[in-house]
């Protein structure tokens, strides 16, 4: 399956997160032995208090099995513990047919 999940450069206070998705990278490179970031955006969202919210995210795909479906939300949920965020955004696309050539 490929999953795929933001995680925002800098916390909802400010704080350069840095540190934090360096150690989502090589927890993943661990589990998974690969990661791709595919890049920078800038999403839009409300809060769960209504307050309109921008973030820069870094949007990062792995191609993983059944199994490393939890380890990942395990490592997305860490991540998640040690900022100030209100959720991590994931989708998981199963049945992906995938080739290294």
């Amino acid at each position: 399956m490929k999953a795929t999940f933001y995680l925002p450069l800098a916390d909802n206070d400010g704080r350069d997160l840095s540190n934090e998705i360096q150690e989502v990278e090589d927890q993943c490179f661990i589990a998974f032995g690969a990661l791709t970031q595919m890049g920078l955006f800038k999403g839009l969202w409300r809060t769960e208090t209504g307050v309109r919210k921008i973030d820069i995210n870094a949007i990062y795909m792995v191609i993983l099995d059944d199994n490393g479906l939890d380890e990942l939300k395990a490592i997305l949920k860490r991540f998640k513990a040690k900022t100030t965020q209100e959720a991590v955004f994931l989708e998981v696309s199963r049945d992906v047919e995938t080739h290294l050539i």
